[in-house]
């Protein structure tokens, strides 16, 4: 019902869209040259779509635009996913002060540039996406459940103190509180621009603590299931995105490893990450190809980054951002040089085939069952 009801209101709007040709304000993700003109990918809350244009234009990936686009032409399907349309009076906007803080901090553009994707969900450069798909790091760039698990982690370590003083001693300190990051996280989308596998992994975070709240099995493929419709239905253009794709692979990845292991804080910060590389490993190489042997440090570059997250978050809030430049810079010219190699459709297929009868397999141990439960 509320799938139908979300359709059909976008079925309103689309109608509305097309009528005539709109002015609308955006934000560029993407920008590349091809042939003699630019194809620019343009992006606001309510569309995602491509054009084209043989202006010599710097660069402007990230900025916000407005733009005239001239609708005929566009399908529903086109206005729900992602459509391609001529466009006219092109003009640049004011970069927001909040970004302008984070860029100061930096001398060079291209690690400005991963602070911004960091923290706002900003689109990265080609040569940086090369080198972090190269590197095996390009789900740490970007955003996803890993971050918004720090976020809530070091939210609730510095809400906890001022609650216990504020908040009389009966009231359930984990639910306030729970309720409260929610909503603070919920903030963070809306500024995001909500990016599919953060949108699932919000969606999901919501449904975990609601089942933590009836003591229910927070590593149940249930769950997953659930926040993948709720997903679906309230953003019904992420059942084309590869970004959510290989959020809720992950996902999916993390439930299979819990359902076989016992669930200590050893195997989640130490082993999960190791274990996690290797098992999506054929996933991400059936959609990028780039590798080298520094790729093999990915597993320990992820757990480092548990506290590399929250420490860059501490030094831009002091003006002191820069400090770790010359190291990231050092470490991403590692994925300079790079093989290429994709996992074929017939081994994906089949490997998600035997990854599905895992799942779906009934444990014997029902001592590691009433662990989990």
């Amino acid at each position: 019902m509320v799938l139908l009801f979300n359709l059909g209101f976008n079925f309103y709007k689309y109608k509305q869209f097309i009528t005539h040709s709109q002015f609308v304000t955006a934000k560029v993700v993407n920008q590349y040259k091809k042939n003699n003109h630019w194809v620019l990918k343009i992006k606001n809350n309510d569309i995602e779509f491509y054009t084209t244009t043989k202006d010599d234009l710097k660069d402007i990936l990230n900025k916000n635009i407005e733009v005239g686009i001239i609708t005929k032409n566009i399908s529903f399907w086109g206005y729900l996913t992602k459509f391609y349309a001529p466009t006219y009076h092109l003009g640049i906007l004011e970069d927001d002060n909040f970004k302008n803080f984070i860029n100061i901090q930096h001398n060079d553009k291209f690690i400005s540039n991963i602070f911004d994707a960091l923290f706002f969900g900003d689109s990265l450069y080609y040569k940086t996406r090369q080198e972090l798909s190269t590197l095996g790091i390009s789900h740490l760039l970007a955003l996803s459940g890993l971050h918004l698990a720090i976020i809530s982690g070091v939210l609730y370590l510095i809400l906890t103190p001022i609650y216990n003083l504020l908040i009389p001693p009966y009231r359930n300190r984990n639910i306030d509180l729970g309720v409260l990051i929610l909503i603070i996280l919920f903030l963070y989308l809306w500024f995001v621009n909500f990016p599919p596998s953060l949108v699932r992994s919000f969606v999901m975070e919501s449904i975990v603590f609601l089942f933590a709240y009836f003591l229910r099995d927070i590593f149940s493929f249930k769950l997953l299931f659930l926040a993948v419709v709720v997903s679906l239905v309230l953003f019904p253009s992420f059942i084309v995105s590869v970004g959510f794709f290989l959020s809720v692979m992950g996902v999916f990845l993390i439930f299979l490893f819990f359902k076989y292991t016992k669930p200590t804080i050893f195997n989640g910060l130490f082993i999960l990450p190791i274990y996690l590389y290797i098992t999506m490993l054929p996933i991400s190489h059936y959609f990028f190809g780039n590798f080298n042997y520094y790729q093999l440090l990915s597993p320990f570059v992820s757990i480092v980054f548990n506290i590399f997250y929250p420490f860059e978050i501490f030094l831009h809030l002091i003006g002191k951002g820069g400090i770790l430049d010359e190291l990231i810079k050092s470490y991403l010219s590692l994925g300079d040089k790079y093989i290429t190699f994709y996992t074929s459709s017939f081994l994906f297929y089949g490997y998600l085939i035997i990854l599905g009868y895992l799942a779906s397999r009934p444990l014997h141990n029902q001592n590691h069952y009433k662990q989990l439960k």
